[in-house]
């Protein structure tokens, strides 16, 4: 058993490891326990793991390769063995006060609770790429209502930078294996929907990676992953929100257009290297919403590119659709 607990779950993680446990290594409050969760890794993972010194560093290795999520699954058995569970991505980097800055927001919450802060945006090189806009300085309590909300619209809560107060049970949902892309997205409103107090950080204590080797870019060319579950994810996030059935029926409205402005904007990613997939996600959305939603979202979407000056980028792996 443990107080505080931190899960990293890897594969072929050489390129990244290093500095990640160094990291772990300076935090200002570490945590008391510190796992590498190898999932059959063919790299140097295994050696740089074992022979850290920085701190006591757990190397546990999957019996077989049981996928991202099934790993991030396998993270989440040690709920049961601690207070409080962080899990952190290879390639994801958390700031020196993270744990002495996040842990207190949770101290006085009565069963599970969830504290997460605002996200940095960092390519492969760690240069900054995007920052998250503040909401002000410090923390604030979120209601369960617009929590929900937020995830149900896609506004995902990122995982370096997010505490779990699992008070020594196990986890009450687990991440569904059949979502590649949003299911971190879906995974957190249901493990919210549990909580009893959930908290913003509203500065950014962490850094998320992206790069080519990234989910996102291994699942453009994913339908279903990369379009379908997302309205997956909208339903079933709906579905964990208490409200009126007026506010309830607005709500979907607005999810519509944002589909279908959603959708927009990854036609345009791929139309000109591949014509017949931004068909296919055309027609996809539409199989979920009605014209006029389509007409709404998209204009949306050409309004904001012109009073911002808003360029989309281009997808292009060299193949004309």
């Amino acid at each position: 058993m443990s107080f505080v607990t931190s899960v990293i779950p890897v594969y072929n993680g050489e390129k990244f490891l290093p500095q990640t446990l160094e990291m772990f290594a300076g935090q200002t409050r570490r945590p008391d326990r510190l796992v590498v969760l190898d999932n059959c890794s063919t790299d140097a993972t295994a050696d740089i793991a074992r022979s850290f010194k920085g701190m006591p560093c757990e190397w546990r290795r999957n019996a077989t390769n049981i996928g991202l999520l099934g790993n991030l699954n396998r993270a989440l058995a040690f709920s049961s063995e601690t207070e409080y569970l962080h899990i952190l991505p290879v390639d994801d980097r958390i700031k020196p006060d993270f744990f002495e800055r996040m842990l207190p927001l949770l101290k006085d919450a009565e069963g599970l609770a969830l504290a997460y802060s605002l996200v940095e945006i960092i390519d492969g090189e760690g240069n900054l790429i995007g920052a998250a806009s503040r909401h002000s300085l410090g923390a604030r309590e979120v209601s369960k209502k617009n929590y929900l909300g937020a995830l149900a619209e896609l506004k995902t809560i990122l995982m370096p930078g997010i505490i779990m107060k699992t008070r020594y049970q196990a986890s009450p949902v687990q991440f569904l294996l059949d979502m590649p892309q949003v299911g971190d997205c879906l995974f957190y409103a249901r493990w919210g929907a549990h909580c009893s107090k959930l908290v913003e950080m509203s500065e950014p204590l962490c850094q998320h990676r992206r790069h080519a080797a990234s989910t996102t870019d291994r699942n453009i060319l994913n339908l279903d992953a990369w379009v379908r579950d997302e309205w997956r994810n909208m339903t079933m996030v709906m579905e964990l929100i208490e409200e009126g059935a007026f506010d309830h029926w607005l709500r979907w409205q607005k999810l519509k257009c944002l589909f279908a402005a959603r959708s927009r904007i990854k036609i345009d990613m791929v139309a000109e290297s591949r014509a017949g997939y931004a068909a296919e996600i055309r027609m996809a959305t539409m199989e979920k919403i009605t014209p006029l939603h389509w007409l709404l979202g998209n204009t949306a979407v050409w309004m904001r590119d012109v009073l911002h000056g808003k360029t989309r980028p281009r997808f292009t792996d060299g193949k004309r659709g």
